[in-house]
């Protein structure tokens, strides 16, 4: 059949043009798609730039409150005026002070989570476990004349106080005191000679360590491994490039004497306060709290003081060593050419009688002791059987100081436990020298092998050197605390079992957990305090 050609090409050339027209329609669209594409993607990018500055001005905000409050609010009477600006600059971040604060002393608030009434959430316990003091501030957004292109927002600021012995950290190790060469020493072993120490004992609780290089000098092994055994350990510096970076390592040993590594928990900084000093130095890990001038509202001195003004407790001052007794008083004094415990070196380096200055624990008469080094011996009697040492528990606490007898004069050299005790009380030791001071335990226990004494040990620049039972089958349970900077050791004459020794919080059930009468214990002991921020932004 012939078809003529003509018609094939029209054919052809129709359907080109209709393939012609589709792909100018396709294109059409695909251009059309691109550009509303690029026009969206555009806006996008607008939007995300704006996103970025008013986030980049909420955190600007956020780290600028938590850095002012943090070198602010720790001072002693702060005042701070309402409705303040403080701008880092339009869209770039700032605060208002809001309601401000006036005469602001973190360290006497008795306020607790318990007497709060907030309609945020809350968590009363925070990074460091335990019950706290608390005062709670508010900062937010700038006026809008100012602040610019920020969102709004509210930073609640948790100013938190607590003594760190009563939330479980029951061996907290601080800075050492300024311009001193030597480490800090809570884990050489130096078993030779009669003098030797080494650092075998348990803490039934945390240890916290707030300044790791006071451990190092060019002697100490690195990594460095705390001997003692201990629950768990806190290394808690005030610096992000400290440890658990490379510079200082510290691990300690866990209960069943297996390598322990630090706490992963972020560090909270905290201060026990203004120190003095050029600049600011209050959260550089440094204990400075048995007198303090500074800082009177945690200061074991000022609070002696706060008592006798309250009319509670008085205070007495050992500055003279006449032999003294009373029977309306706690305390006599005694000078013994013959010593009822020898002390060590006896009788080099003393006068030819033992200056003794016995205290007794369980006297209703007891009153707050500033002692110096005008005696050379100290002996605390405690309780003679179980009844007065179940009572003991419930006697109002006190706070015993004892210093040199002037810049680097005499100083307290020997200390006897006799027998037990469950009284609360603080025993703080300051020193210029760091010189030593024997701790020993004495006559027996009221029942059982264990010595069980209750104190919280507060040391500063002295070296404290603990002398087990000279009985094997004898141990020491030191119930409630230690606050140092400086030396705590045990003499190797006793053995290394680190059983011997234990350390544990006030809470420890090994004794009875009477409420003592007067103010709360934790009204006599330093606090450590630290800022928790609740950052909260606020929808549009």
């Amino acid at each position: 059949m012939h078809i003529p050609r003509h018609r094939s090409h029209r054919s052809t050339s129709g359907a080109l043009m209709a393939a012609a027209l589709m792909l100018m329609i396709v294109s059409g669209i695909m251009v059309s798609s691109w550009v509303t594409l690029m026009s969206t993607r555009a806006a996008q990018v607008s939007y995300l730039e704006d996103i970025c500055k008013r986030r980049v001005g909420v955190e600007s905000s956020r780290l600028l409150g938590w850095q002012f409050v943090t070198s602010q609010a720790f001072e002693r009477n702060g005042t701070l005026a309402a409705s303040q600006n403080t701008v880092l600059g339009s869209d770039i971040g700032g605060f208002n002070t809001v309601n401000g604060w006036n005469n602001l002393n973190v360290y006497t608030s008795t306020s607790t989570a318990g007497g709060m009434s907030t309609v945020f959430p809350y968590n009363h316990t925070g990074l460091r476990p335990g019950a706290s003091y608390l005062i709670v501030e508010q900062l937010a957004r700038p006026s809008s004349g100012v602040a610019g292109n920020i969102d709004d927002f509210n930073a609640w600021q948790f100013l938190k106080s607590m003594p760190p012995v009563l939330n479980g950290d029951v061996f907290c190790v601080y800075r050492k005191p300024d311009g001193i060469g030597t480490e800090l020493d809570i884990y050489n072993n130096a078993v030779s000679g009669g003098s030797g120490h080494h650092a075998n004992w348990t803490v039934q609780g945390r240890t916290v360590v707030r300044h790791p290089p006071s451990f190092f000098v060019s002697s100490t092994p690195s990594p460095l491994q705390l001997p003692f055994l201990t629950k768990s350990l806190y290394i808690q510096s005030y610096a992000a490039v400290e440890p658990p970076a490379i510079s200082y390592p510290v691990y300690g040993t866990d209960l069943t004497g297996n390598a322990l590594l630090p706490s992963n928990l972020p560090v909270v900084p905290s201060t026990t306060g203004p120190i003095g000093g050029s600049g600011d130095r209050s959260h550089l890990g440094y204990l400075n709290v048995i007198k303090n001038n500074n800082n009177p509202d945690n200061s074991l001195w000022h609070f002696q003081d706060r008592e006798a003004a309250a009319g509670r407790t008085p205070t007495i001052t050992i500055d003279v060593a006449s032999v003294f007794s009373s029977a309306t008083e706690a305390y006599w004094i005694a000078e013994q050419p013959t010593p009822t415990y020898t002390p060590p070196g006896w009788p080099s380096g003393y006068d030819d009688k033992l200056k003794v200055l016995f205290i007794k624990l369980d006297s209703q008469y007891l009153k707050n002791m500033r002692i110096y080094g005008v005696v050379d011996q100290i002996i605390f009697v405690g309780q003679s059987n179980a009844t007065a040492f179940n009572n003991a528990a419930a006697l109002k606490p006190v706070i015993i100081t004892i210093m040199p007898n002037g810049a680097k004069g005499r100083w307290v050299r020997d200390i006897r436990f006799e027998r037990e005790n469950n009284r609360r009380h603080v025993l703080a030791f300051q020193d210029d020298n760091g010189r030593p001071v024997e701790f020993s335990w004495v006559n027996n226990p009221i029942s059982g092998t264990e010595f069980r004494w209750r104190s919280v040990l507060v040391n500063e620049y002295q070296s404290i050197m603990l002398n087990m039972p000279s009985s094997l089958t004898q141990s020491i349970r030191w119930i409630g605390g230690v606050m140092t900077n400086w030396t705590v050791k045990r003499r190797a004459g006793g053995g290394t079992n680190p059983s011997r020794l234990l350390f544990t919080g006030d809470s420890d059930p090994a004794v009875p957990a009477a409420t003592n009468s007067g103010p709360a214990f934790a009204t006599f002991l330093p606090r450590d305090a630290w800022l928790e921020s609740y950052f909260l932004p606020v929808a549009p």
